[in-house]
């Protein structure tokens, strides 16, 4: 699969714009343009990963890969006025949730008590995660910022 991603912006000419285009040689910053050549076609996969810098594209290439498929947000819609064991699936088995919860590393049950709002910014990663688990999409682009940094 040859994937082709191009993205663009006003070409800014403020004085900083400017300066920073002057020092660092940096002409180009209002274009960004990559091309992939992927070899998925063939795979019978069920979970990818895309690993790479911040800026690198993997976000670009997750749409790419799944066009019309909009980045599933693992944050929004959680009510505030009930424990996240509530508001995952309400309607679903009990079971299928706390399993989920389980499986996604979110073993401190006391936390399953305990609204979405309140929770760390870990806790709320694997909470929305439990809940995609229950939802069963078909296909689910959840694109996550991970808290390893190489420059520490």
């Amino acid at each position: 699969m040859k994937i082709e991603i191009n993205h663009t912006c006003a070409n800014f000419d403020s004085y900083r714009a400017e300066r920073v285009k002057s020092l660092f040689n940096a002409e180009t910053g209002y274009s960004w343009s990559h091309t992939a050549e992927l070899a998925i076609d063939d795979l019978d996969w069920k979970i990818g990963l895309v690993v790479g810098p911040s800026g690198s594209g993997k976000s670009s290439l997750g749409k790419a890969i799944f066009p019309g498929v909009p980045m599933h947000d693992l944050y929004a819609g959680w009510p505030s006025d009930m424990p996240i064991v509530d508001a995952i699936a309400p309607a679903g088995d009990f079971d299928q949730v706390t399993g989920s919860l389980a499986a996604v590393g979110l073993g401190d049950v006391p936390a399953w008590l305990r609204p979405f709002n309140v929770l760390s910014n870990g806790e709320q990663f694997r909470a929305g995660l439990a809940r995609l688990i229950c939802e069963r999409p078909e296909v689910a682009v959840v694109d996550e910022y991970s808290s390893y940094d190489s420059r520490l």
